[in-house]
């Protein structure tokens, strides 16, 4: 089957599913009477504390964080750095991707994806609903919200990094009936078609049932030459409500065809390389991949009343990646020849996850406490089979005109079945943790302390070649008591000084850390220390984190010279250390209710064990966005607004892949920094339509968005023009 009817086949099952979807959701709606679909549809409504249905309608200051402390907590309150990206700015921001969203909110980008790097490094992809994801690509059409929590978290999130993590909150039924539709296109063709509807359905006896659908279908010609990036992605939610208790199912599909990673380069100088013209990106035709998720999300609340909650979430995610990839290993700056090779790319992963939490409110004597306890368990199997390809070797071309097109690649099939080459392992990761906060002065201290017992064990088989020289199958446990610390102090009702002290502990970063023997490394220890200023002024319009922190990562993978004499493979240590310092802020303020900004800020180092800085880290990041809505005269129902996001000091220590002309001495390689600018204008034509203009890449700039090494590069489209209209009824 060809390309052409691949997509059209494509195609054609997506408009029916999400045809079908919309008649559904019309359908019910149409069952629900008047009283019942009217509602306050820019109300942010809370069922529990420990979770906010909604952030769509608030614009973009939040007072509460909803999964900070696994529940619903006022930010001030919180003795950590936390910035919330509510639905109002991801809508505004136009972006699908988690990372290009996140730029706009501290967090810098590693490759455009779900990749993220806090306080100057990479941290873990992001959880959705407190379970681990751990995919590389996905689409954001069922998030309400986005959590960015700095510093370890270990004791409430299993598997957390010592830089901090991400936490995404889906989309959930709504007890008024909301119902949009929406098409954007943009000015290179990509096209995309958004639904989202949820209401009442009706009530089975004394339940009152209720549902959302969230769906996506885009296609259409990406900017870059053989590039594409094609979605499907379907998210229905079921709920049922009966007296105190919420029971809730969904179900996940996400079909996401896209690149391997980003393989454009830049210069020594640190600039993007264009002299191939700016549409290059070094891929030729059929080498895009394929990611597909299908899960499974059952969430049961109860509220047994007098302050007392608990929740039980589970999920199950089986996620497959494959493609033929051709990749780059070489730049001859000598030359100007590019060398590439090609790989089979396989991988699978099934995740179970699941979380119980129970949360108290009460009072002892004049002093108020809150208790939580809980525990996550997760089982994951990843089997990967990455597979160069011996007869199509190592081939150059000419940087300046590659003509990737007449490159023959392999298909997929031409390298027989995975089982015959690749690993697998099963990670089991276990957290049990107990919380207590007390208010010790009524409205004057708050003091916060966590304790966790954290679990992995990780059943790893290595590479088919390397089972007999490496030992086969081995079992590897590892197990740290983690803490959380921290106190708050209120200067004034509004403004707060606080400090935290903090315990993480994670698998090392990548799964080829092994040691002589073939055996994984033991795990990351990571601790932290922050103290900072929270201020929520103004009625909660002005809501601030001032942070300093410093955080150090032990147990970090050192790769040793030469070959394992026992496994022929590079073989680590564990002897590194990773020590993060600086400060960070974020504001998020409406001085009017028409005008919303949020801006964020970092300024900081990492450093080795050496006083070296760590390959591929970042000193500083700075990002605004703003809105302003007319609510009167001509212009009313007219907004438009922006923002822009810069990344400095991203140096490269490591020039793995270089070759420098003879007589010059390689140098650490520094992206060159510059702001990513975008803005945007909308019209509420009626109570039904709003038309919308986004522009990216304002300044059409040409720079690295992302990058993994200096020759896997996302590069920047120029500036893009995208137009979208939404019908709300």
């Amino acid at each position: 089957m060809n390309q052409i009817t691949r997509r059209s086949a494509f195609a054609r099952r997506a408009c029916q599913i999400v045809t079908a979807l919309a008649a559904v959701s019309v359908a019910a709606n149409a069952q629900t009477t008047p009283a019942a679909s009217s509602g306050p549809k820019e109300e942010v409504v809370a069922l529990s504390k420990f979770e906010v249905s909604t952030t769509q309608g608030k614009g973009y200051v939040a007072t509460n964080a909803a999964s900070g402390f696994k529940t619903n907590q006022e930010l001030i309150k919180i003795p950590q750095s936390v910035t919330v990206v509510t639905r109002d700015l991801i809508d505004d921001i136009g972006a699908t991707r988690t990372s290009d969203v996140l730029q706009y909110a501290g967090a810098s980008q590693f490759y455009r994806g779900e990749s993220i790097r806090l306080r100057g490094a990479r941290t873990l992809n992001p959880y959705m609903d407190d379970a681990i994801e751990n995919v590389p690509y996905s689409d954001n059409v069922n998030i309400d919200s986005y959590e960015v929590i700095r510093g370890p978290a270990g004791v409430l999130y299993a598997n957390a990094g010592v830089a901090g993590v991400v936490l995404k909150s889906t989309k959930k039924p709504l007890p008024y009936s909301m119902n949009k539709v929406s098409f954007s296109i943009k000015d290179w063709g990509q096209h995309r078609t958004e639904l989202d509807s949820t209401g009442p359905v009706g009530n089975l006896g004394d339940a009152k049932v209720s549902y959302r659908v969230a769906a996506a279908y885009q296609d259409g010609d990406a900017y870059f030459k053989n590039v594409e990036d094609q979605r499907f992605a379907v998210h229905p939610t079921i709920q049922v409500d009966l007296k105190n208790t919420t029971v809730r199912a969904a179900i996940d599909y996400v079909d996401v065809t896209s690149i391997a990673g980003g393989q454009n380069f830049v210069m020594p100088d640190g600039k993007l390389y264009v002299g191939a013209g700016r549409n290059e990106a070094y891929y030729p035709k059929g080498v895009m991949e394929n990611h597909k998720q299908e899960r499974q999300r059952l969430a049961i609340l109860h509220r047994f009343g007098d302050g007392w909650e608990a929740k039980f979430s589970a999920s199950h995610l089986k996620y497959v990646r494959h493609g033929t990839n051709v990749l780059p290993n070489n730049l001859n700056l000598q030359t100007g020849l590019f060398n590439l090779f090609a790989r089979r790319n396989y991988q699978r992963q099934e995740n179970w996850v699941v979380n119980g939490d129970v949360l108290g409110n009460y009072n002892i004597g004049p002093i108020a406490n809150q208790s939580a306890a809980g525990f996550t368990l997760t089982d994951e199997v990843n089997r990967a089979s990455f597979l160069n390809n011996a007869g199509f070797g190592v081939q150059g071309f000419p940087i300046a005109n590659p003509q990737m097109d007449r490159v023959v690649v392999p298909t997929y099939d031409s390298y027989g079945p995975p089982s015959a080459v690749g690993s697998w392992t099963n990670n089991r990761r276990s957290t049990y943790y107990y919380q207590h906060q007390a208010d010790l002065i009524k409205d004057r201290l708050i003091v916060v302390a966590g304790v966790s017992a954290a679990g992995l064990q990780i059943n790893d088989v290595p590479a088919v070649t390397a089972r007999t020289t490496a030992g086969g199958t081995r079992i590897v446990n590892f197990d740290e008591n983690l803490r959380r610390i921290g106190v708050v102090v209120n200067v004034t009702k509004e403004v707060a000084l606080y400090a935290l002290d903090s315990t993480t502990f994670a698998p090392q970063g990548n799964s080829n850390t092994r040691d002589i023997n073939g055996v994984l490394l033991p795990a990351q220890v990571g601790s932290g220390k922050e103290y900072g200023l929270k201020t929520s002024l103004f009625d909660g319009r002005l809501s601030a984190t001032l942070a300093s922190f410093e955080m150090e990562l032990t147990n970090v993978a050192v790769l040793q010279g030469g070959l394992s004499p026992i496994t022929s493979q590079p073989f680590f240590i564990a002897s590194g250390l990773q020590i993060q310092k600086g400060w960070d802020a974020t504001i998020a303020y409406s001085p009017i209710p028409e005008w919303q900004i949020l801006v964020t800020a970092f300024d900081g180092s990492v450093k080795d064990q050496n006083g070296a800085t760590v390959n591929n880290t970042y000193d500083n990041m700075y990002s605004f966005f703003t809105r302003y809505e007319f609510s009167q005269g001509s212009l009313k129902n007219f907004s438009f607004g922006g923002g822009g996001s810069k990344t400095g000091g991203n140096i490269f220590t490591s020039l793995g892949g270089y070759t420098f002309p003879t007589g010059v001495t390689p140098a650490p390689i520094t992206l060159e920094s510059v702001w990513n600018m975008t803005a945007f204008a909308a019209y509420k034509i009626n109570k039904n339509w709003t038309v919308r203009m986004n522009i990216e890449n304002l300044l059409d700039k040409t720079f690295a968005l992302g990058a993994q090494t200096p020759i896997y590069v996302d590069a920047a489209p120029p500036r893009t023009f995208q137009f979208s209209a939404v019908y709300k009824f």
